[in-house]
């Protein structure tokens, strides 16, 4: 499954990505692209795609529909350590090794001359980004106790980290109307955020990262505590 994901899942969207970059920067519109050189362009796909890969709630959000449908929460909520935090080490040991290709990307821009500050920005950001990753995907899979399949929610999920995540297109290339929702937006660091920081590391953006991991991990945090509450309340099994 490992494999599968690191060659399917980002290998092939990267060589389309690459494809398609390759056509705008060799194209007519080459001269009007000013924020990214191709190279540049090239190193921030491959990042987001690992990111990608590594923050990905899907299986968080399964995990916990299959806990409310199938009625196991019982004998979870008797464990001496809370649901929370049952997920949580479920969702850290899931993905290690998909942060291997963060190592990996770190060390060839070491290799080729990068900045130091940017990989070590890049490495750290990653780390933090992950447990990030877990708030906002447990906070999305609590809606799974008023739904009866978790479709929805998983589509939300996909759709918004690849979208407003800056998966699917770098944050400068969006319209200067959209640059607030694109820049201020929870999504934005998990995905594109670290990615930016390796091709252009500056003291402002990291400020700017941190001031928002910061205050949306308050937000999400609180919006936990209080979803769950509503939601094992409206919970009812038969077991234990």
């Amino acid at each position: 499954m490992l494999i599968t994901d690191l060659v399917i899942a980002t290998g092939v969207p990267f060589f389309i990505q690459f494809a398609i970059w390759r056509f705008v920067y060799t194209g007519e519109r080459a001269g009007a692209l000013p924020e990214y050189t191709l190279e540049e362009t090239y190193l921030y796909y491959v990042a987001v795609l690992a990111l990608n890969r590594l923050n990905n709630a899907y299986d968080l959000i399964v995990r916990v529909s299959t806990h409310v449908h199938e009625g196991r929460l019982e004998g979870i909520f008797i464990k001496p350590i809370s649901y929370f935090t049952y997920n949580l080490f479920v969702f850290f040991g899931e993905s290690v090794l998909y942060y291997i290709p963060v190592l990996i990307i770190s060390v060839f821009v070491m290799v080729t001359g990068g900045e130091w500050t940017g990989v070590l920005g890049f490495v750290v950001l990653s780390l933090v980004n992950l447990l990030f990753c877990f708030l906002l995907g447990f906070l999305m899979s609590l809606s799974t106790f008023w739904l009866t399949r978790p479709d929805m929610t998983l589509a939300f999920q996909v759709i918004l980290a690849s979208v407003i995540g800056g998966t699917l297109l770098p944050i400068a290339y969006w319209p200067d109307y959209l640059q607030p929702l694109m820049k201020y937006n929870p999504f934005r660091l998990i995905i594109s955020g670290p990615a930016e920081f390796l091709l252009r590391p500056s003291n402002a953006l990291l400020v700017e990262l941190l001031c928002l991991y910061v205050f949306w991990s308050v937000v999400v945090w609180l919006a936990c505590k209080v979803t769950f509450r509503y939601a094992t309340n409206r919970y009812s099994g038969a077991g234990g």
